[in-house]
C-alpha cells in the first residue's frame, strides 16, 4: 500500500470514531465527512473493474454529497431551533435515510454496489453507515414522534430490498439489495433497541463473506450467503432475534413487524438461490486449501445454536 493510500485509509478509520466519541453535531458532521472524503480515494484505487468502478464511485459521491448537504441544512435547523417545526426532523432524517440507502432513498444502492470489487463494498455497506446510525440513534433519543416513520420506512426498506434482490442476478447487486433489506432492520432496532448489536452481527457475517469471496472457495461463500439470511442455525439469526424480543419487550401492537418479518421471508428467495447456485459449483477437492474454511463454518453456524440453546 502506498503511503498516499495509507493516509486515506486513515481518515477514513478515524472518521466514524470521531463522530462517535464527539458530543457536538457539528463534530459528528465532520467526521462523517472525512470518513466519506477518506473512502473516495481508496475506491478510486480499484484496479479491478476500472469502468464500473469508476462509474459508481461517481455515482456514490454524487448521492453522498447531495445527503451531506441536506444533512448540514437539517442539522442547523434541528439542532439550532429544537422543538420549532417538524420540518427540521424530517429533512435530517431525510438526509439519514439517502446516506444509508434506506425507502424511499434507496435507488442507488444496487447499481453502485454492481460495479465495485469485494473491498470496497464492505467499505460501503457496512462501515460507512456508521455515523449516519449513531445520529439516527441521537435523534431517536430527542425526538419521540419520530419513532413511528422510521419504523415504518425500515419495514418497507426491508421489504424494498426482499423485492428488488429477486430480481437479479448478480452476486453483487444482490448483496447491495440485501443490504438494504439489513439497514431497515437496523432502523427497527434503532426504534425498538439492539441496533448496535445487530449492525456488528451484520459486520461480522458481511466481512466473513466478503473474505470468502476474495479467497474464492465458492462453498463457504454458499454458506455466508445463507449466514445473511437470518436462518436459525446461523449467527444472524441472533441479531434479528434480538429485535424482535426488544419489540415485543416494548409491547409494540404485532402489525408494526409485519413488513420486516415479510422482508425477511421474500429474502429467503434470492439466498437460497444464490446458496444453490455457489453450493452446487463448488468443487469437493478445492476444501483442504482453505485453512479459514472450518472455523468461519463452525463460527457461523454454531454461534445460533448457542444462543438458542442457552439464551
Amino acid at each position: 500500500m502506498s503511503s498516499g493510500n495509507f493516509l486515506f485509509l486513515m481518515v477514513l478509520i478515524l472518521g466514524p470514531i470521531i463522530s462517535i466519541s464527539s458530543s457536538n453535531w457539528i463534530i459528528c458532521w465532520v467526521g462523517l465527512e472525512l470518513s466519506f472524503m477518506g473512502a473516495i480515494p481508496l475506491l478510486l484505487a480499484d484496479s479491478s473493474f476500472i469502468s464500473l468502478s469508476k462509474e459508481s464511485v461517481m455515482k456514490y459521491f454524487c448521492v453522498q454529497a447531495m445527503g451531506s448537504g441536506l444533512l448540514m441544512l437539517g442539522g442547523i435547523l434541528f439542532y439550532m431551533s429544537p422543538g420549532t417545526s417538524n420540518l427540521s426532523e424530517l429533512v435530517f432524517i431525510l438526509a439519514l435515510f439517502m446516506k444509508l440507502g434506506v425507502f424511499p432513498l434507496h435507488f442507488w444502492v444496487p447499481s453502485v454496489t454492481a460495479g465495485l470489487n469485494w473491498t470496497p463494498m464492505f467499505i460501503l455497506l457496512a462501515w460507512q453507515k456508521i455515523p449516519p446510525f449513531a445520529l439516527l440513534a441521537n435523534i431517536l433519543e430527542n425526538t419521540q414522534w419520530m419513532k413511528t416513520p422510521i419504523l415504518l420506512f425500515g419495514g418497507l426498506s426491508a421489504l424494498a430490498g426482499a423485492l428488488i434482490g429477486l430480481n437479479q442476478t448478480s452476486t453483487r447487486a444482490m448483496l447491495g439489495s440485501s443490504s438494504i433489506a439489513h439497514t431497515g432492520w437496523a432502523c427497527v432496532g434503532a426504534t425498538f433497541g439492539n441496533l448496535w448489536a445487530y449492525f456488528f452481527i451484520y459486520c461480522l457475517s458481511f466481512a466473513l463473506l466478503m473474505i470468502f469471496c476474495m479467497m474464492n472457495e465458492e462453498f463457504m461463500m454458499s454458506m455466508g450467503i445463507l449466514s445473511l439470511s437470518g436462518l436459525p442455525p446461523f449467527v444472524m439469526f441472533i441479531g434479528k432475534w434480538s429485535i424482535l424480543k426488544s419489540a415485543f419487550c416494548s409491547n409494540v401492537f404485532f402489525m408494526a413487524l409485519v413488513l420486516p418479518i415479510l422482508g425477511a421471508l421474500l429474502s429467503l428467495f434470492f439466498y437460497l438461490k444464490f446458496f444453490y447456485s455457489f453450493y452446487l459449483s463448488s468443487s469437493s477437492d478445492s476444501t483442504n486449501k482453505k485453512y479459514l474454511a472450518l472455523p468461519s463454518l463452525a463460527f457461523i453456524s454454531l454461534s445460533g445454536v448457542v444462543f438458542i440453546l442457552f439464551f
